[in-house]
């Protein structure tokens, strides 16, 4: 039992505390954030989900639908400034010295696809096999580590292209895929196209909605496209914002029918931008949010990112900057040392920013003989709330959480798709805030006034624990007195809801293993909104809350609180430091 071990227990009457209101201190605000939040400005989604990466539209969709107050833009910062990108495709056949592979991919009824590689040039040829339904043969130009995907605004292609065999019924194709919009304007939900076709006939069509097409006839000899996506997204689909779109995949064939076959030959891509490094895609992104926001008022836009040529972290700060990485050529290779990643914190740290430790590895040695890198937050849950992966990162969290690594912990959404979030198993990173400002959500975010909860079993579903009348999750408090009366929240519990009471030593001794005892509560047992429980203190104790629902499955997490002696040197962010009210030992 815990009363017998960590913690004293449940108590049965809490004198000196006065009643809080629902949440803990008045005048917060309860929000739903999604911290973890990719767009066009990021790589393509998976091809599972059915390709292209999400655009901002998307997402903000998927907010609205799943109630979601708050969206961070965590965009990859090198895809946001297109650090190390790829500025031509030579096609010789090779990985370019920049991770280029090539994959063949065939579509509808087509046969004898065949591709070579010959004098800098890609060779393709098929024939279409239905008298009325084309067929297509591909090559996908897989760029490594989606080495030309980040939003196309400035983009600008230079293509060179021979059409050997076309006419009526075969075409030489050169296919953009873009962003993932949800349904709009009469059109359905899906991603957006662009095709450039080389046949008989000059032309320009939309197909099945999403596919626009221009066809430019063939001379015979080699021929140069020149291709400002933007502008054909605009003239195909005027009522989008258009600059809400990625350059997510590029594939390089022939389309055949009745019996026809196609070949031709692509040269030279040149891939031209205009954007300066740090600059572009801050004030692009921001233009988005705006216009964008025009259609969502009831959602918060914020924008941070998720640096990625360290250890993946994501930024959260009032005003966001880029880091300026320094030149590495083309198809740069992240530097995933502790130095490197650190020295990023501390960058970040100097403007301001709060700093997230973004799926860490299971590394409990490292993290404390690194502090956590020195981070003010963690993922304590994955994109898919597995189990497994859920129960190492709270190990992970309560390794910290002894060695007092004061961190929040949050939900890893990392949502690249923008679509069915509902039936995903999200979990919203939920805060008691003053305001949707910046300022405030950072602070309340720096103090812990976090929890966790599954956006679609648990959505209405609220934590916090308090002390002496007001909110005490994710603080510190160091104190001579031997326990502390502790009031636990734990609203709009479904029937047969389970709260287990998480205490655990905080010694702050190195120790790579946790030492938690827990105890579980019934719904019922906070029938009355709030569970008085007292916390011994010991050399140093803190307490979390979980909640699962009856069969099991995790719908909750609070962040903990700690109670450590008064004695005790440790460093406490002052956003932690909590002072108890007259009556009690004050530090």
């Amino acid at each position: 039992m815990l009363g017998a071990g960590l913690g004293i227990g449940v108590a049965a009457a809490v004198g000196g505390l006065g009643t809080p209101a629902v949440g803990g201190d008045p005048g917060r605000t309860l929000l739903r954030m999604s911290t973890h939040t990719h767009s066009s400005f990021s790589e393509g989604g998976s091809y599972a989900d059915g390709g292209g990466g999400a655009s901002m539209l998307a997402q903000l969709e998927q907010a609205r639908q799943t109630g979601t107050d708050v969206v961070w833009w965590t965009d990859h910062d090198w895809r946001m400034e297109a650090f190390g990108y790829y500025d031509t495709i030579s096609f010789d056949g090779t990985d370019e010295g920049q991770q280029l592979a090539w994959y063949p991919q065939n579509e509808g009824p087509i046969t004898g696809a065949r591709h070579a590689f010959a004098g800098n040039a890609l060779r393709v040829t098929a024939t279409g096999t239905s008298a009325t339904s084309w067929g297509a043969a591909w090559m996908w130009g897989d760029g490594g580590n989606s080495f030309y995907t980040t939003n196309l605004t400035d983009t600008t292609l230079v293509l060179d292209v021979l059409a050997e065999r076309t006419g009526p019924d075969a075409e030489l194709v050169f296919q953009i895929e873009t962003s993932y919009r949800p349904a709009i304007a009469g059109r359905p939900a899906g991603v957006y196209v662009l095709e450039y076709r080389i046949g008989s006939q000059a032309s320009r069509v939309i197909e099945a909605d999403l596919t626009g097409v221009v066809t430019v006839r063939a001379t015979g000899t080699w021929q140069t496209l020149k291709i400002r996506p933007l502008r054909d997204l605009q003239r195909f689909w005027p009522d989008l914002v258009a600059e809400d779109s990625a350059l997510a995949r590029l594939r390089f064939g022939v389309r055949a029918r009745n019996n026809a076959t196609g070949q031709g030959a692509f040269g030279h891509l040149r891939i031209k931008r205009t954007r300066d490094q740090l600059r572009w895609a801050v004030r692009e992104q921001r233009a988005l949010m705006e216009r964008l926001g025009k259609g969502y008022p009831e959602i918060t836009q914020l924008l941070g990112a998720e640096v990625s040529m360290v250890r993946h972290m994501n930024v959260f700060m009032e005003h966001f900057e880029l880091f300026p990485y320094p030149d590495r050529g083309t198809a740069p290779v992240l530097d995933n040392s502790v130095a490197a990643a650190q020295e990023m914190v501390r960058w970040y740290h100097e403007r301001g920013a709060l700093v997230q430790y973004n799926h860490p590895p299971l590394d409990a040695a490292e993290l404390v003989t690194s502090r956590a890198l020195g981070c003010d937050l963690m993922e304590a849950l994955d994109s898919r709330a597995d189990v497994t992966v859920a129960n190492n990162r709270f190990n992970l969290f309560d390794v910290a959480a002894r060695n007092a690594i004061f961190l929040t912990a949050t939900s890893q959404n990392d949502d690249h798709a923008g679509r069915d979030w509902a039936r995903k198993f999200y979990f919203h990173t939920s805060v008691w805030s003053r305001s949707r400002s910046a300022r405030d959500l950072i602070a309340a975010l720096a103090a812990g006034q976090v929890f966790l909860n599954h956006q679609r079993l648990w959505p209405t579903g609220s934590l916090d624990l308090t002390v002496d009348g007001r909110s005490a999750m994710g603080q510190v408090i160091l104190t001579d007195l031997a326990d502390l009366p502790v009031e636990i929240l734990a609203a709009n519990l479904p029937a047969g809801a389970t709260v287990d009471v998480v205490v655990g030593v905080c010694d702050r001794s190195g120790a790579t293993t946790r030492h938690i005892e827990r105890q579980s509560f019934p719904s019922s047992a906070f029938a009355g909104g709030l569970l008085p429980f007292r916390l011994a203190r010991a050399e140093g104790r803190y307490l979390r809350v979980e909640v699962f629902d009856a069969a099991g499955v995790p719908l909750g997490f609070s962040n903990p609180m700690w109670l450590l002696p008064d004695t005790d040197d440790v460093e406490v962010p002052k956003a932690r430091r909590f002072r108890l009210g007259r009556g009690s030992h004050r530090h």
